[in-house]
Formats: structure tokens, C-alpha cells, sequence
């Protein structure tokens, strides 16, 4: 796909984005892009999600809470190992009064009995317990969006493997799975697993770097 056509893409989506930009946040490098964002948020109108896991937050995660508070009903829960970016994001949300609706987690990256090539993942006795607690309070996970930990590097490819492993029992039947940045070779070796083991099929969407797959079972 040409650069022009990404261009023009990310273009319209920020302008389809305009009209929940109340404020202004930071958009590091890396951050989700605004073509992601917008095909995170029609899934989660078209697919009537309402029980989301995120892991990674950033501008995104406020703009996903402020379209659940406008919405009415919908909750996400975000997992982060970088501790200023969380609290960054949790007292950005405070600030704009969507923490009944929207909630960052910080955990720290550590060993975890799911991931591959030893690679840390976020601490698992942490997750466990907040997406235990998360589930039991508003229901299976409809929607799950991989935009963490951290990857690209020569040595992270496989480091965003285990979270279909770890949170696969709290998924809602048909529930979604998206997961950024899959033109990198670690994504893609990602979805090579999740393929073999889940029995999951991804489309991938040049525009806006997702890949996406519906767990049928």
C-alpha cells in the first residue's frame, strides 16, 4: 500500500475523530494511530461491544472512554508497564471524570509462564487478579485490543503473544480480537500462533495496521 493512500486514510479518520478531540492530548511516536482508532471504534458500535481490554494505553484509551461516556454504557480496562504513561492516562481520565467508565492499570513487565522465548509480559499475578475482578463486574470481554507491551525490537517479536493465552477463558463468545501493528515480522509471528493454537482467522487492514479476528467457539 503506497504512503499516499496511508495518508489520505489517517487523514479521514482524524477528521471522523473530530468530534471527540474535546482536548488536547499528547500523540507520542508509536502511539495507536488514528486510522486504528477509528477501526477499533466501529467494531465497538457495529459489533455492540461493550466490555473492552486494552493492553497499552495512551490518547486512544481517553478517546475510547470519552465515546463509552457520550455512548451511555461500556467500560474498558487498560493494562500499561510504563508507570508514567499510566499515570498520565489515569489522571487524564480523572481530570475528565470517565474513571467510572474507563480504567489503566500499571503492570509492570515480568516473567510469565505464557510467553514465549522468556520474553516478560505484564506481571501475571496483577492481571489476574484485575481481569478476574474486571470480568466479574461487568461481564465476559467482548473486544480486546493488542497495542502492548512495547514491541519492533530485534529481540521483543513474539512479547505480545500471551494474552490470548492468559485471558482466552474470559472471553465472550464471538468476541473480538484486535491486534496493531501486523505488518511487523513479531506481530505476524504472533498471529501465526494464535492462528495454529485458537483456530483464529485474521484479516489484516493495510489502512489502519490492525489485524483482526472473531473467536467463533
Amino acid at each position: 500500500m503506497e504512503e499516499s493512500e496511508r495518508s489520505h486514510a489517517e487523514l479521514g479518520a482524524w477528521l471522523r475523530l473530530t468530534p471527540l478531540l474535546t482536548e488536547y492530548l499528547p500523540f507520542p511516536a508509536g502511539s495507536l494511530r488514528a486510522a486504528a482508532l477509528v477501526r477499533v471504534l466501529d467494531e465497538v458500535v457495529l459489533g455492540d461491544r461493550s466490555v473492552l481490554l486494552e493492553c497499552g494505553c495512551g490518547w486512544a484509551s481517553v478517546v475510547i472512554a470519552r465515546f463509552l461516556a457520550r455512548r451511555g454504557f461500556g467500560r474498558l480496562l487498560s493494562l500499561e508497564d510504563d508507570g508514567e504513561r499510566a499515570a498520565f492516562v489515569t489522571t487524564q481520565l480523572r481530570r475528565e471524570g470517565l474513571t467510572e467508565v474507563a480504567r489503566v492499570v500499571h503492570a509492570p513487565l515480568a516473567a510469565h509462564p505464557g510467553s514465549v522465548d522468556d520474553l516478560p509480559w505484564y506481571e501475571p499475578g496483577q492481571v489476574f487478579e484485575m481481569v478476574t475482578r474486571y470480568v466479574d463486574r461487568n461481564g465476559l470481554i467482548d473486544l480486546v485490543l493488542v497495542d502492548g507491551p512495547h514491541g519492533g525490537g530485534p529481540d521483543s517479536g513474539l512479547i505480545r503473544y500471551p494474552v490470548l493465552p492468559v485471558v482466552r477463558n474470559a472471553l465472550a463468545p464471538g468476541a473480538v480480537v484486535l491486534l496493531d501493528d501486523a505488518d511487523r515480522a513479531g506481530e505476524q509471528a504472533v498471529i501465526r500462533h494464535w492462528t495454529t493454537e485458537f483456530g483464529l482467522r485474521f484479516t489484516r487492514d493495510g489502512m489502519s495496521g490492525l489485524a483482526a479476528a472473531t473467536l467463533t467457539v
